[in-house]
Parts: structure tokens; sequence; C-alpha cells
């Protein structure tokens, strides 16, 4: 019996959870429905000229009751009674209001000209934004000045792109309207290398092919500083960059490997560590471009971007004292630079403060 009063006890709670749950419900259906009705009356009214009771009107549901949609709509209507009755005063407050709650808002094609030319008189675009990034990129080694331990003119030689990856944050702040400072702290992966084909005369034989490949695998933190300029094409907001670079190198490693025939194994050593032969700092000038789309209180971006290596990485004074390589793996460092082109997605959290503009 006990038991049959627990089951009896627990299903009468259930059922008063489903039926709590369906009047709540049912109510906030029936207030989404009243104000969407409320919304459809205040426009006969704006467009009767009745605009007295507009504002009075709306209220009970601006802050509840209205979707998001219908919100943005129901601010429209009142800035614009308001415009209409000549109260700039509480049309300005009102779009203050508005801005602050809808930041990212973008003006529409059926928006009234009235509210356009008092939108437009507002700073809308962000204080400053901040953003994490992410994404992959392809590093090409540019040959500043070959050198080899053979006559060049026996080798054949070619470099070899390879993948790497890059995770930073970064720092916007609009100068202008359109145009953007961005300031970014990245940590960067390059991975590249190098193949040689040195034919050595051999007496009595033809002549012996070696076959020298290095590997390299670059890890630096990097300080790209870039002007950003924004234009928009039917509402999608794209972006043109440029700028320049500074990376201090936090890590390299090298890979040399030596094949002399096919029937025997390459030569080759784990990963060395060759930070002593390279500079510690990098230079680069960086242009790109990219699509931004404005989400609530920020916005997405997909960044295509080429970093042009400006300076040679190589020290010159120790080009030839690492003898393992020379002698072992018939490796000899090139002055060289480094191309990279990468793709990154980012948000980037925007502060907004709503100003009027001279």
């Amino acid at each position: 019996m006990p038991l049959n009063l627990a089951y009896r006890s627990g299903i009468m709670k259930i059922t008063l959870l489903v039926a709590g749950f369906l009047i709540l419900t049912t109510t906030t259906i029936f207030c989404q429905n009243d104000c969407a009705a409320k919304i459809q009356e205040a426009q006969k009214y704006y467009d009767l000229g009745m605009i007295e009771e507009i504002s009075k009107m709306l209220a009970p549901c601006m802050e509840e009751g209205f979707t998001r949609p219908q919100k943005i709509e129901a601010y429209k209507l009142i800035i614009l009674s308001y415009l209409f009755d000549d109260n700039q005063f509480e049309a300005e407050k009102t779009m203050v209001e508005f801005l602050k709650k809808y930041p990212e808002y973008e003006i529409m094609p059926n928006d009234p000209i009235e509210f356009v030319y008092l939108f437009e008189s507002y700073r809308t675009t962000s204080v400053f934004s901040f953003g994490i990034t992410a994404g992959f990129n392809l590093t090409d080694p540019r040959i500043i000045e070959p050198f080899s331990l053979f006559d060049l003119t026996s080798a054949s030689t070619k470099n070899t792109v390879k993948p790497g990856f890059n995770v930073g944050i970064g720092i916007g702040r609009y100068l202008s309207r359109r145009m953007l400072l961005n300031v970014e702290i990245n940590f960067v992966s390059n991975n590249y290398g190098f193949s040689d084909e040195i034919r050595i005369p051999v007496a009595g034989e033809n002549d012996a092919i070696n076959l020298v490949t290095y590997t390299e695998r670059l890890y630096k933190i990097e300080w790209p500083v870039t002007l950003v300029y924004e234009f928009n094409i039917k509402k999608i907001h794209y972006f043109v960059r440029a700028g320049f670079s500074a990376a201090k190198l936090t890590g390299i490693t090298g890979h040399p490997s030596r094949k002399y025939s096919e029937e025997l194994p390459p030569l080759s050593i784990d990963n060395q560590n060759i930070s002593y032969y390279r500079k510690n700092m990098l230079y680069g000038g960086i242009i790109g471009a990219g699509v931004r789309y404005k989400v609530p209180r920020g916005v997405l971006t997909i960044d295509l971007r080429a970093n042009i290596g400006l300076n040679n990485i190589v020290r010159p004074d120790r080009r030839y004292k690492n003898q393992e390589f020379l002698t072992k793996y018939y490796y000899l460092d090139d002055d060289f630079s480094l191309n990279t082109l990468s793709l990154t997605a980012g948000y980037y959290f925007s502060f907004y403060k709503p100003k009027k503009q001279r």
C-alpha cells in the first residue's frame, strides 16, 4: 500500500509539472501573438499619422513578449513616431538605446529614409574589438643566394612547401568608418624543405648521384600590425589589409638526409637544434583579403594573407660551422627568407559605444 501511494504521488508531480509547462508555453505563445498584433496595429496607426499612442501601445511588449526581429521593428516605429512629431530629443534617446541593444544592426533596403539619416548620424562601429584566431599556413622558402659544396652547375635544386599552423589573439581599433588598425600576437609553426640532386664525378664510372634532402621546422612568436579597409558588396563585408610583421624565433630544428643509391638506405639523423645557425628576428611585409560576418556582439572572420619575408634568416658567419651537416650529408645553407600563405578563421568580440557624430 505505501508503494502504491508513492507511485500515485510521483504520477501527480509529473502531471503538475507537465501542466505547468503547458500553461507557461501557452501563455508565452499568447503573449507573442498579442505583441505581434500590436506591431501590426502600431504600423497602421503610423501609416494614418496617429503617432501619439504608438510608444505607449508598444511599451508593454518591449521588455518581454517581442521576438528579436519584432523588437527591432518596434524600435523603428517608436523612433519614426518621435521624428514625425518633431521630438528630436526622444528620437535620439531611443536611437541610442536601440544601438546599445543591437549594435550590429545594418540598414535594410526598406528602412525609411528618416530612420537611415538618424542612424547614420551615430558612430555604429565598435570602439575596439578583441578576438581569437586559428588556421594553417604553407611556407615556401625563397632563395636569396644559393650555396653548395659542389659546382652549382652539376646540382639540381628545388624547394619544398610544407604545411604549418598558427593561433593567436588580436585587437582591432576603428580609425574611421571603414579603416581599422589591427594588432596581433601569434604563435606560428612553419615547415619547409630543400632537395639537391648532386652529380659527383667518379673515376672510371658514370657520375654518382647524391640526393640530399633537408627539412626544417620553425616556431616563432609573431607580431603583425596591419591596416584594414572594409567595403560591402550586396551586404557582404569584405576587407583588404596591408602591413608589417616582426617575429622572434622560439625554436628551430633541421633534419638532413642523403641517399647515394637505390640499393642503400638513406643516411639520416634525428631532428637537430639549429638555432645557433639562424637569426633571432624575422621581418615580413603583409598583404591579404578576407570576409567579415557580423553576429551579435562581434564578427566572424575568414582571412587569407601572404607574409613576404624581407630578411635572410641564415647567419652567414656560421654557414660552414656545422661540420656534421657538411661532411656527412653534403648539406650547406643557402641564404633564404620565408614566404608564407595562411588561411585563418577567427571571432572578434566587439565593444560598442554609440556616439553622435559631428
